[in-house]
């Protein structure tokens, strides 16, 4: 059995993409029980290893940022600040439409846009969203009694360590979850073709990791994600994605 935290069949109908968080062609959404999955190995790895609390998470190619949107609401308790970046800049501006899903405020905004398409169309498929968006309204409202989330958006490319390292400014990373550029919508721009792509994001990386860091990749069977200075923690597969967990050595 793949799954070992996620393993209730939640309903995360509340969560799906283009429903109250934003979606654009090109840009697919990660399944949400995946993502949990990922961050709950990771988590229970840092907690092995002495480390409990809240996290700094990070995906250096967070795309729309739709999964890391999700993650919070899931695991709110677990995550001090959330932090994505891009290379693609169209993509980040979806990410930010996301990450403002994150807060009353845009929630509050989303929820009058909805009800003014529900207004103007009378769709069912808006009134599903209506209610959804309510729900995730409650749950955030609760949330946000226990402390407040950090949000941090930049545009840089993940093989480009010193822009990276300026935009994060000293603040060091816990975890890293990151879906990586396979397919055809997406791809890795690399320069160096002495290393895999996932050899020198690894190399990239590894300046912004706190000594018992996790990195979490996925990737398509077909991509080697390993460097000399990291070691496996943990991996699984669940259909054509492969997961794989990473610590310094």
């Amino acid at each position: 059995m793949p799954y070992r935290f996620a393993t209730d069949r939640q309903d995360y109908a509340d969560y799906a993409g283009g429903k109250v968080f934003y979606s654009l062609p090109g840009y697919p959404a990660f399944p949400v029980r995946l993502a949990s999955e990922m961050l709950q190995r990771c988590l229970a790895v840092r907690e092995a290893s002495g480390s409990p609390g809240r996290c700094t998470l990070y995906d250096p190619c967070c795309g729309g940022a739709y999964h890391l949107s999700t993650l919070v609401y899931l695991h709110w308790d677990a995550i001090e600040t959330i932090i994505g970046s891009d290379i693609d800049e169209q993509a980040l501006a979806l990410a930010q439409r996301n990450f403002a899903l994150l807060t009353l405020h845009g929630l509050d905004k989303r929820i009058a846009g909805i009800q003014l398409l529900l207004n103007t169309y009378n769709k069912p498929s808006h009134a599903e969203a209506l209610e959804s968006a309510q729900r995730l309204r409650t749950r955030l409202s609760n949330l946000t009694q226990t402390h407040r989330l950090q949000t941090h958006l930049f545009h840089a490319d993940v093989m480009n360590t010193s822009a990276l390292q300026k935009e994060l400014d000293e603040r060091k990373i816990d975890i890293i979850l990151t879906d990586v550029p396979y397919g055809r919508h997406t791809a890795w721009k690399i320069s160096d073709t002495d290393h895999t792509p996932g050899w020198q994001m690894l190399e990239s990386l590894r300046s912004l990791l706190t000594p018992d860091a996790i990195v979490a990749v996925a990737s398509d069977k077909r991509q080697k994600v390993a460097h000399q200075a990291y070691r496996r923690v943990d991996h699984f597969q669940i259909g054509k994605r492969r997961i794989v967990l990473l610590m310094l050595s």
